[in-house]
Parts: C-alpha cells; sequence; structure tokens
C-alpha cells in the first residue's frame, strides 16, 4: 500500500505442484516479492525514493520462517532454487514480512469465497468503494 490505497493486487494459479500449504504460500510470496522489486524500481524511475523495507503481510507463520530461515533449511531443501531469494529480500532488508491472522488478510477478498458482511468489511480496510 502507498499512502495507504492498494497498488499491486493479484490472483493466479501457481505453475507448479506444492507438496504443503506453506510450500505455497513460499511460492506465493516470491511472486510477489517479484512485483515489489518491480515497483519499487518503478517507482525510483519517477525519482519516488523509498528508504523503507515494504511490509508484506503473511498468513502462513511456516512460510514467514522458511523466508527468514529460521531452522526451515532441511524442511525446505526440495523447494526450488528459484523461490529462495525472498530470503535475500528479507536478510537486505527490502521487504518486511508481517505476520497477519487469516481472517484479516485484505487480499482473501480477492482470491477466496467470503459472506457479504466479511467482504465488505475488508473493502473498507482496503480503502477501496465505489464513491
Amino acid at each position: 500500500m502507498i499512502n495507504g490505497a492498494p497498488v499491486i493486487f493479484k490472483s493466479k494459479m501457481q505453475q507448479s505442484v506444492a507438496l504443503s500449504t506453506a510450500e505455497a504460500e513460499y511460492m506465493a510470496l516470491s511472486l510477489c516479492v517479484q512485483e515489489v522489486l518491480w515497483t519499487r524500481s518503478l517507482l525510483k524511475e519517477m525519482q519516488v525514493q523509498i528508504n523503507y523495507a515494504v511490509k508484506i503481510h503473511e498468513d502462513n507463520q511456516s512460510a514467514i520462517a522458511i523466508a527468514k530461515n529460521d531452522g526451515y533449511q532441511s524442511r525446505a531443501k526440495h523447494i526450488d532454487i528459484r523461490y529462495h531469494f525472498v530470503r535475500e529480500q528479507v536478510k537486505d532488508k527490502i521487504i518486511d514480512l508481517q505476520y497477519t491472522e487469516t481472517k484479516s488478510q485484505l487480499a482473501d477478498f480477492l482470491t477466496k469465497p467470503i459472506s457479504t458482511k466479511k467482504f465488505e468489511s475488508l473493502l473498507d480496510k482496503a480503502r477501496i468503494r465505489d464513491f
């Protein structure tokens, strides 16, 4: 989010099979980080300086642990190496992974069937409204 408004959101079917939910989330996180890096590059070309880590809200604690390399190295050794650049971005403080409970995850209204009440609540939180 920039100035409280969402900048990028995407719903996409994964190209490869994941062996666990954590792996699937980690693979999706990798795609998210790629989008963040591209957006930072675009903003830099527009002379907009971002001197802070970009927050990414993740609702899977295992995926966060894999990205932060908190003792998950042996469990994550089968994950394709191309996804592990996320670890570098976390280590270099380009991104800041924040745990967000699933019920508070703003992106859910784009990817999951939810009730009208929750949909409207998430729209308000994401500051997306038809005026």
